[in-house]
């Protein structure tokens, strides 16, 4: 019968024969206790597979695939499941995101049948980034699925608040192309290769939108290097796209016809004789300051930009609108003053259909020259 040290020494032996490294970690262990019984030699034999799968494993996940040949091919998806949000204050849309990056590792090739399903972090992956993104959370955990001939695949669904730079000057006509920025930090376009893919998902979108306000469009993906600073080293890049623009209703129920009765309102001073001073200038002030304070209720909707939109154009115009009618309530009260009634009437006559045909023309130069 052999002792429990003869045990040891034996399998010791048998190691030594192997790999150095994994015989320094059993040496390492068996060490840990002066002496060895069956129960822990049986403890070892299985950590030993393990601490081979863990140094094999660090080896993967330090290059890529193919590297100093021919650019990996990833193929990549989009799949725009939701778009929830469009703030035009704070340029940025809140949208739900599928992911998915397939690649061809032939380095986790395995004579295994079915997928393995392993850590991200356990092999080399492109550790992928959205530039554009702000607040997201990921929903999947980070594993990828492997094939036999050693295709990986790597799916991530991402939801949460993503910046978009937009031009407003056409609001609240405004259309925008939105975007989704996938990177690969580290490598260029000449050592990783974007594919967009389509093929699992068709258009790239969900058939409904959340969002109240916007209409969505196809969502389009296409190879993209992205830079840095214009004009520098580019790194592997994928792009999806899509448009969207904005519906009217609001704005023609709460702006528009808002503002158009606060227009008409200071009208009715030229239905009222000149000599009633009084409640002339009672009726144009406040069509005056309640305009105004609607017009900084307006812009909250607004980022402070440096530029004009078509929105504010039109509310300008009906503020000078509304500015002149007051103008006209004091000169053609003065001119009763002066006993120059006639003229103060004749000047409310025209007035009656002098104004509307300006206002009419402010909205087709705002709406529709501009």
């Amino acid at each position: 019968m052999l002792g429990a040290g003869d045990h040891r020494h034996r399998f010791l032996e048998q190691l030594r024969c192997g790999d150095d490294s994994l015989f320094s970690a059993a040496c390492r262990i068996a060490q840990m206790k002066t002496t060895c019984t069956h129960r822990s030699l049986f403890l070892l034999c299985l950590l030993i597979p393990t601490l081979g799968a863990v140094s094999g494993a660090q080896e993967l996940s330090g290059t890529r695939p193919s590297a100093g040949g021919e650019p990996l091919k990833i193929e990549g998806t989009l799949f725009v499941l939701d778009v929830s949000k469009i703030d035009g204050a704070d340029q940025s849309f809140t949208a739900d995101v599928f992911m998915m990056l397939r690649w061809r590792d032939e380095r986790l090739a395995s004579d295994l049948q079915g997928v393995r399903r392993l850590p991200i972090g356990s092999i080399w992956n492109p550790r992928v980034q959205i530039i554009n993104q702000r607040r997201i959370w990921k929903n999947f955990p980070e594993s990828v699925d492997i094939a036999p001939d050693g295709t990986v695949v790597y799916r991530q669904r991402y939801y949460g608040q993503f910046a978009s730079a937009l031009d407003l000057r056409d609001f609240p006509l405004d259309r925008h192309l939105f975007a989704l920025q996938v990177v690969v930090p580290g490598y260029g376009p000449e050592e990783i290769e974007f594919v967009p893919s389509n093929e699992d998902f068709g258009i790239g979108r969900s058939p409904e939108m959340t969002v109240p306000d916007w209409s969505i469009g196809p969502v389009t993906l296409r190879t993209a290097p992205y830079s840095v600073i214009p004009g520098g080293r580019e790194i592997a890049g994928l792009e999806g796209t899509f448009e969207a623009h904005r519906h009217l209703g609001f704005y023609i129920g709460k702006a528009f016809v808002s503002v158009a009765i606060i227009v008409f309102m200071s009208w009715v001073v030229f239905w009222l004789a000149p000599e009633h001073v009084g409640p002339r200038l009672s009726v144009s002030v406040t069509s005056m300051l309640t305009l105004i304070a609607y017009r900084f209720l307006l812009g909250q909707s607004l980022p402070p930009v440096s530029y004009l939109t078509r929105l504010d154009y039109f509310l300008l115009g009906c503020t000078i609108l509304v500015f002149v009618a007051l103008i006209q309530v004091a000169s053609t009260s003065a001119a009763t003053a002066g006993e120059h009634a006639e003229r103060a009437i004749a000047i409310n006559r025209h007035s009656r259909w002098v104004f509307p045909l300006a206002f009419l023309s402010l909205i087709v130069w705002a709406f529709v020259l501009m």
